[in-house]
């Protein structure tokens, strides 16, 4: 797949920021213009997303878009797109900028999405989410933690896997965080830790759920002749897939249906690599079963046998599978609800070589998946260098 590359990212990230919503994107912006070695005039495309309720009152989400790109100083763009599809919106995002690039509708396009993960609980408009949605006792006001709990429980009941199998990817990942300094929470932590943290919704407890935060991560996408301009290695796009399924998870047949496992599957065939050839795996992880999930989803276990990779990979840096090299979000928090930006920049860290303490050595191949709502979205993107 060639045409398009990705050639600059930026990242701000806060526990609570006193930025607003439009800064932290036009921080984050910036700093993907900057190492792109690109101006903001060469910038003829802008794609972005952000959650409900991320963002002060007011403004109103009405053509938000417009907003946003006016206040970064994007101006009569050749390409244009809203993509809300939760935390799989990154991976969306990049791959419909590199089609827009290759298919020449445009020559650079800028991807950013965030928003204030802090305020959602404060906000003037919280309970509208509830209140005015299609199917309003479908959704939780603040967020999918007890639909995420369910699959969770269901999980354990149809395998017989005890909570300490979960506990243990908080554990691993935790290991991680420790090589990172900009983690939220890098102490060491056992099974007993896990078990122990307060229970949040049964049976997920404090440490198995990421932290809502505040910020944002942007990219640049170019094209062929701009891609060596930057500081960074120009990264190709190997492959990609996506699968939906908008339906509540009480209408599902099972709620163990994954998407992860078709959108791999895409990525893989579209890409001709296999699993084995992967160097790094970024995993969505606001909640540890959604590893476990993706973990066989993408093939590295059988269904059901998740907890066994996890006992035998430690996930870091130096392990034969890399996972959550930085501590993925359930240590570095979930800007505005959606975890995609966060593993996505750490991808690109690992291979440019600048995963400083965490580096793993040679990586030129990495599989980004991102997950949308309660399992209703799966997005997997293949990048190499």
């Amino acid at each position: 797949m060639e045409g398009a590359y990705i050639t600059g990212f930026g990242e701000h990230l806060e526990k609570e920021s006193k930025l607003s919503f439009f800064e932290l994107f036009a921080k984050a912006s910036l700093q993907a213009l900057d190492s792109s070695g690109l101006s903001l005039e060469e910038v003829d495309g802008f794609v972005m997303a952000t959650a409900t309720n991320t963002i002060e009152d007011p403004p109103i989400r009405n053509l938000l878009i417009d907003q946003v790109s006016s206040y970064i100083g994007l101006n009569k763009l050749e390409y244009l797109e809203l993509v809300d599809i939760g935390g799989s919106s990154f991976n969306a995002m990049i791959f419909r900028a590199y089609r827009a690039i290759r298919d020449g509708l445009a020559t650079s396009i800028l991807v950013v999405g965030g928003g204030k993960g802090t305020i959602r609980k404060k906000s003037s408009r919280a309970d509208l989410v509830t209140r005015y949605s299609f199917k309003p006792h479908e959704f939780t006001e603040y967020s999918p933690t007890s639909d995420y709990a369910m699959i969770a429980l269901r999980y354990s009941h149809e395998f017989g896997v005890g909570d300490e199998k979960r506990a243990l990817i908080a554990v691993r990942e935790r290991g991680n965080a420790k090589l990172n300094p900009n983690a939220l929470y890098r102490e060491p932590i056992d099974v007993k830790d896990v078990l122990n943290s307060p229970m949040v919704s049964y049976p997920l407890r404090l440490l198995e759920c990421t932290r809502p935060i505040d910020g944002a991560s942007a990219f640049i996408l170019t094209n062929k002749e701009k891609s060596k301009k930057g500081k960074y290695y120009p990264v190709k796009v190997l492959g990609y897939g996506e699968f939906h399924d908008p339906r509540p998870i009480i209408e599902r047949e099972s709620i163990l249906l994954n998407p992860v496992e078709v959108s791999s599957r895409k990525a893989f065939n579209l890409s001709g690599i296999k699993s084995e050839e992967i160097d790094v795996f970024m995993l969505y992880d606001a909640f540890t079963i959604m590893v476990m999930l993706e973990i066989e989803g993408i093939g590295l276990a059988e269904k059901g046998k998740a907890w066994k990779f996890v006992e035998e990979n430690d996930f870091s840096p130096n392990s034969p599978f890399p996972i959550n090299t930085n501590g993925g979000t359930l240590n570095t928090g979930q800007p505005a609800y959606m975890s995609g930006g966060v593993i996505l920049t750490e991808a690109l860290r690992q291979l440019n070589g600048v995963a400083s303490g965490r580096q793993v050595e040679g990586a030129n191949k990495a599989l980004i998946n991102g997950i949308g709502g309660i399992l209703n979205h799966s997005t997997t993107i293949i990048l190499g260098v």
